[in-house]
């Protein structure tokens, strides 16, 4: 017997998708006015609203309505753009490659990380213009990300499908960036001679307050480089950015 989505559940995935598509920028529709427009119950419509708010993605404001939250991305060094968008905005070819997918078992290290022994892993190589340039190692909780592996995961945003598919809209991220040699593995799939310097990225990704989505990422030190304006008084940066080397142009994160 086939079950059908709950009423409030398909509102939410639309208020989601209009977030995502930048369509909603400060207040969210109102009880009444979901409820007239999809044909529901006010207790519906709320369920709905409640849901996001559950989730970390809106904040309720008594006697004024539902509001998204400013997002509050920890963002030490610069910004995070999707790889694809940079290459709209530069002007880059770019091209993802999925090298494997499926469940595996989450790494011991990452037992603090994630909830539950399983992950839905994945690796995958992008690139510049055909160059390789990015390595990518991510793991997403099992117990709610699993079916994105019948997604096309070498052409789609990761991203844009947690929020699009299973309203996981990333509000927080936590990062670590360090200078390491490459390994063999990643060399070999970054089309460079193992042992040369490296930046390497760990990101965990929360929604709200829950963690969904641990990645490594590998990036090639002759393709990649990071820039920084702060102000020394104290008042917090002026502008972050990552730049794609040679080029007179920006670069960043998948």
């Amino acid at each position: 017997m086939k079950i059908s989505t709950p009423k409030y559940a398909l509102i939410k995935d639309h208020l989601v998708q209009g977030i995502a598509a930048c369509r909603f920028h400060d207040r969210l529709p109102s009880e009444n006015e979901l409820a007239r427009a999809h044909k529901v119950s006010r207790m519906t419509a709320r369920k709905a609203l409640d849901e996001l708010v559950h989730d970390g993605i809106a904040r309720r404001v008594p006697g004024k309505g539902t509001f998204l939250k400013k997002k509050d991305f920890t963002q030490a060094y610069f910004h995070i753009h999707p790889f694809s968008e940079n290459a709209r905005i530069f002007h880059v070819g770019t091209r993802s490659r999925l090298i494997r997918s499926g469940m595996v078992n989450l790494p011991q290290e990452l037992d603090t990380r994630l909830p539950g022994k399983k992950a839905v892993g994945m690796v995958r190589v992008h690139s510049f213009d055909e160059q390789p340039a990015c390595h990518e190692v991510r793991f997403l909780r099992a117990d709610c990300c699993a079916a994105i592996l019948d997604e096309d995961l070498a052409v789609e945003s990761v991203h844009d499908l947690l929020a699009r598919r299973f309203g996981l809209v990333i509000t927080r991220v936590w990062q670590r960036l360090e200078a390491v040699s490459m390994k063999t593995a990643v060399a070999v799939e970054l089309a460079v001679p193992p042992g040369v310097p490296a930046l390497c990225m760990h990101q965990l990704l929360f929604a709200g307050d829950r963690p969904v989505s641990y990645v490594i990422y590998h990036m090639r030190s002759d393709l990649y480089a990071f820039e920084d304006s702060f102000s020394p008084q104290g008042q917090g940066a002026i502008e972050k950015r990552a730049l794609r080397k040679n080029q007179n142009h920006a670069a960043s994160l998948p």
